[in-house]
């Protein structure tokens, strides 16, 4: 498993967590307390935050002295980890484990003389993480406020709302066409049953092509992610919807449209364990 302390994402965690609030942190990937909650909590000085997602115990993030915090500081740095700590680590878990059935894959088909692709092709670290990013929040100017953040930061040249180019969606190939522009879908909620359609058809199309083409698409709601998955929507849309899903109310206010924070959660990073 690579060196977490070397990665892009624990880095700029690290100095956030220090210049904000003045304290330092470690990982651990054995955990220092069979805590059955999985919630944070005081082991001595330190603040203990146990990482766990879909049911894999990843291991705890121990903030130094952290007990010292007031109750406010502790919400919000253990908000911080679990944005960004946490989905990186069981990234690098998934990986870890993808890894080694490769290896075993690799060697199989060595012995059977097959080709083998080792040198995955690597893309510009400006590149979004995928082509649809879910911005949750009970405010809809709040979803605006980030959708242009992360507009600006992805370096597209238009910003469009669906509502705005609505007339002109009939098919997905309208949608593709829209290249180098980013589309707010102010509330999924509220779009039609052909739109829904086109947007499933166009989410299809850039998994099949890694992405290369079409618009980036943010898409806003203040649905959470139990209410999503109960809707009676196609599965792989609502897997779009949840793989990158940025509850913003959550997050706070003063953070919210940071770069550092939008960069690790949606944005490749060079080193970065994604």
């Amino acid at each position: 498993m690579k060196d977490v302390f070397n990665d892009a994402t624990w880095k700029k965690t690290f100095q956030l967590i220090e210049e904000k609030y003045g304290k330092t942190l470690q990982f651990r990937s054995l955990k220092l307390v069979d805590n059955k909650s999985k919630s944070a909590y005081q082991h001595g000085d330190d603040f203990i935050i146990p990482l766990s997602l879909k049911n894999f115990d990843l291991g705890d993030v121990v903030v130094s002295r952290g007990s010292f915090l007031n109750e406010q500081q502790k919400l919000e740095v253990v908000d911080l980890i679990k944005f960004l700590v946490e989905p990186q680590i069981y990234n690098q878990h998934l990986k870890t484990t993808e890894q080694n059935l490769l290896n075993k894959t690799t060697l199989e088909n060595v012995e059977q003389n097959k080709v083998v692709n080792l040198f995955p092709q690597q893309f510009d670290t400006k590149r979004t993480l995928s082509k649809v990013i879910h911005l949750k929040s009970h405010i809809e100017q709040t979803r605006v406020k980030v959708a242009l953040k992360i507009h600006e930061m992805s370096g597209r040249n238009l910003f469009v709302r669906l509502s705005d180019v609505i007339n002109t969606m009939t098919s997905v190939e309208d949608l593709i066409s829209l290249s180098d522009t980013t589309i707010l879908i102010e509330d999924i909620e509220t779009i039609s049953a052909s739109m829904m359609q086109i947007l499933e058809q166009f989410l299809a199309q850039s998994s099949e092509t890694d992405g290369e083409t079409g618009p980036l698409l943010l898409v806003g709601s203040s649905l959470t992610l139990e209410a999503l998955e109960q809707k009676n929507w196609n599965q792989a849309l609502k897997n779009d919807l949840m793989g990158f899903y940025f509850d913003i109310d959550r997050v706070p206010l003063a953070q919210q449209t940071s770069s550092e924070i939008l960069e690790l959660l949606f944005f490749e990073i060079d080193g970065s364990m994604s």
